[in-house]
């Protein structure tokens, strides 16, 4: 969309250009030759005749200067045509025949501000009522218009500093939309994240469970029922994905409700009790506030599961004047741990899910187990 917008305004800049360009250039040919002595020939009018053609090819091959990066173009740009535009309105006085090199200047000028910075228009501008009134007062007959120029580049370059305000702005909103892309980009890659940690894991352990099982014992039953439990896990966490994207378009689950579900899935792919009780009045939270509650709730039972094997897990949820506590313990593992493979992210998630609310996570030992704890502002 950004390539086509610069093509039409390049297009629509050209046509502008040579619809004026040509309609100067006529009056300007038909001044200069429309009697017997054409005062373009002879002396004066020769040489500005040269330099008003110069400045036409320049116009006509230089439009695309003003994107070039080397600074000695932006120079020569400049300078030639603040020359060609002093000389012009300078010597207007002189020979009236020579208006129409003027108004070809203040084209080109016009031209040249809108490819060119606005501090590079600005500069030209000064540079050439400097420029014209000098020659002013070389050739004090000459009755060079300086105010009607000088109102000419205030409208000109307030037309620059107002296109240049408007491409910053949109600048501006593309670079916005795209921190919005990135953001919930890496929005879902937390969700899914944390949804993929809880689901495999568990049925990392149901698998282990049942392959220990087999090798040891022959125990088929109870191998089974790992299995089995592996299997409800993994249809779980593809509802779990698919309530993740629902959730991302605004339908966040209760924490009071969604706790009690994790801690039913927590007894049921570990076969021990997960405690959860609720203190204080439940009360509506942002979408990103109950989001966070609910996730760091997942994330620390899936870490008991993987690093607690055995253990018991309590969950205690308070809703204060002010602010919402979640607090995540459990009594120590049991069993021998199961290598999973892999560090993980779970405590970076967790950590940066309370920043992103303004609340503050403090995770570490608690007796023979361990602690997380959330705090967020409501």
């Amino acid at each position: 969309m950004k390539c086509r917008t610069s093509h039409i305004e390049r297009f629509a800049m050209t046509v502008i250009v040579g619809v004026l360009l040509t309609w100067a250039l006529i009056a300007y040919v038909r001044a200069l030759f429309d009697s017997d002595d054409p005062p373009a020939l002879h002396g004066l009018g020769l040489a500005i005749t040269v330099l008003n053609v110069v400045m036409i090819a320049f116009l006509l091959g230089g439009l695309r200067v003003g994107r070039q990066k080397e600074s000695r173009w932006r120079t020569a740009s400049v300078v030639l045509l603040v020359g060609a535009v002093a000389v012009s309105v300078a010597f207007y006085g002189i020979e009236p025949d020579f208006g129409g090199g003027f108004v070809v200047a203040m084209i080109a000028l016009w031209a040249l501000f809108y490819r060119l910075p606005l501090l590079w228009g600005i500069a030209a501008s000064g540079a050439t009522v400097v420029a014209v009134s000098v020659l002013g007062e070389l050739f004090r007959d000459a009755g060079a218009d300086l105010g009607l120029l000088i109102a000419f580049m205030g409208v000109t370059l307030g037309a620059a500093a107002s296109r240049q305000g408007m491409v910053a702005q949109e600048a501006t909103r593309r670079a916005e939309a795209a921190n919005a892309v990135l953001a919930e980009r890496s929005h879902i890659a937390r969700e899914i994240h944390d949804i993929l940690a809880h689901s495999l894991s568990a049925q990392i352990v149901h698998l282990e469970g049942a392959r220990l099982l087999l090798s040891r014992d022959g125990d088929r039953v109870q191998a089974l029922d790992r299995v089995e439990r592996a299997r409800n896990l993994a249809r779980s966490g593809l509802d779990e994905t698919r309530r993740a994207l629902a959730t991302l378009r605004g339908d966040v689950p209760e924490p009071k409700e969604a706790i009690a579900e994790l801690a039913e899935e927590f007894y049921a792919s570990t076969g021990r009790p997960c405690d959860v009780r609720v203190t204080g009045a439940p009360r509506e939270l942002s979408p990103q506030a109950g989001l966070a509650v609910v996730r760091t709730a997942q994330e620390a039972l899936t870490n008991v599961r993987k690093h607690a094997p055995g253990a018991r897990a309590h969950v205690v949820l308070r809703y204060l004047s002010d602010r919402v506590e979640l607090d995540v313990t459990d009594t120590g593992a049991t069993e021998p741990v199961v290598d999973m493979g892999g560090g993980g992210y779970g405590l970076v998630g967790m950590r940066e899910r309370a920043e992103l609310i303004d609340g503050t996570l403090v995770t570490g030992p608690d007796g023979k187990g361990f602690h997380v704890s959330l705090r967020v502002p409501v």
